[in-house]
């Protein structure tokens, strides 16, 4: 393909993108929409692949890939347009005027001081027990990897999306559950699970105003996203490999952050280049609702999401695809557009019932979505079982709150403006 059909494949991504967000802000009247979540970050990373192409170590990009985006966001506007134009036909609210009761209940007191001793207790207890060196993976796995660590870990992750929306001036202390719980994170070793539940806490700050958009917090956000890498980095290097931090160790750690940041489109990239020989079956898409499945019926055979084909793209090994490019690649034409349509229809309909209700934890399960959208740049979130026990945990919290602390909202689907 010639260089200047790539640049028109390029530019049909910018040009469709910046329609996108024209009619989306027209629609919805906000930044934050799950269209936009999902596809400002993906051409951000585009950019950087596309700019470090070639040089670096990094092999040449294969502009064709983008054209499966072109086709997914396309297909992802569509729900998105419908509702809108559903919610303004019947004056229905489309903006979220924030959570309606910013009074922390007491019980998240508890439950963070709880967390924190658990958790320090685990950490000393896999520190004096364990064979594996504090950063490495295996560490991980033992420490919070699986069983009943591994999930409440996962309660750990929504708490402290909780923690970072109530954080304010009078409720400083709050920096000590979200300190441990981070470092929690930081030991598992999973980039995306000390992401994830950051990214949900800021959004509920964001759509409620604790927190404005502006210049300096994606500064912040930027700087923070790339201190989780060096500290992980550095982790490995010093602690696990006993290495000095010297300029060798530095440049491993800037080629190894670009090539985290970019290996979901330039694996997307070299697959498509491949002929997509990781060619898979649907069920791979439904991976923790089968295994679940098999669980209830007595089958205990696991399904993996994990892709096994790595691909080299010049500095290290990638087996991920982006949100679209895993989807792609599971699927046939048909069922990637009705997976892509039924995924932004539930995505909308969480984002209206969230606006109407104002509530806490319907928030919380409106944006953890978001935030899974918003890690498509680099790899498919939603086969994970998570996508499941992170709702799960909220809804039972809502009972919870509800039934005892005595919280008693009320929630209406739709409320007009």
């Amino acid at each position: 393909m010639s260089s200047f059909q790539d640049f028109l494949i390029l530019v049909s991504i910018l040009v469709e993108a910046g329609l996108l967000c024209w009619l989306e802000k027209k629609a919805w009247n906000t930044l934050v929409t799950p269209l936009f979540i999902l596809m400002l970050p993906y051409v951000a990373v585009l950019l950087i692949s596309v700019a470090i192409s070639g040089y670096f170590g990094f092999i040449d990009f294969y502009y064709p890939s983008i054209l499966i985006w072109n086709a997914g966001l396309l297909l992802f506007a569509i729900p998105s347009f419908a509702f809108s134009f559903l919610c303004r036909r019947n004056n229905y609210q489309t903006v979220s005027s924030g959570i309606r009761n910013d009074d922390m209940p007491r019980i998240f007191t508890l439950i963070g001081l709880f967390l924190v001793m658990v958790f320090l207790y685990r950490i000393l207890q896999t520190v004096r027990s364990s064979h594996f060196i504090l950063g490495s993976d295996e560490f991980a796995e033992e420490f919070a990897g699986y069983g009943f660590w591994g999930h409440l870990k996962r309660f750990g992750s929504v708490m402290l999306s909780i923690y970072i929306y109530y954080l304010d001036r009078n409720r400083r202390w709050l920096w000590l559950f979200i300190i441990v719980l981070l470092s929690v994170m930081v030991i598992n070793m999973v980039k995306g699970t000390m992401i994830i539940p950051c990214v949900v806490g800021v959004f509920m700050r964001i759509v409620s105003g604790k927190t404005k958009i502006s210049g300096s917090l994606l500064l912040s956000v930027a700087i923070s996203a790339v201190a989780v890498f060096f500290v992980t980095l550095v982790l490995t290097i010093v602690v696990v490999n006993e290495n000095d931090l010297d300029d060798k160790a530095l440049l491993f750690i800037f080629q190894h952050f670009v090539h985290y940041l970019t290996s979901g489109t330039l694996g997307l990239s070299m697959d498509m280049e491949l002929g997509f020989p990781d060619r898979g079956d649907i069920d791979v898409i439904f991976t923790q609702f089968i295994n679940i499945y098999n669980q209830i019926s007595g089958d205990k055979t696991i399904l993996s999401p994990v892709n096994p084909v790595y691909h080299f793209t010049g500095t290290n090994l990638t087996n991920v695809r982006t949100v679209f490019g895993t989807l792609y690649i599971y699927t046939n034409h048909l069922q990637f557009s009705v997976y892509i349509l039924c995924l932004s229809s539930i995505c909308y309909f969480f984002k209206i019932v969230s606006d109407a209700s104002r509530n806490l934890y319907v928030n919380s399960i409106y944006f953890y979505l978001c935030s899974l959208l918003a890690m498509g740049w680099f790899e498919f979130y939603f086969f994970h079982l998570d996508l499941v026990e992170i709702p799960v945990i909220l809804l039972l919290l809502y009972c919870f709150d509800w039934a005892f602390v005595g919280r008693k909202y009320k929630y209406p689907i739709i409320c007009s403006t």
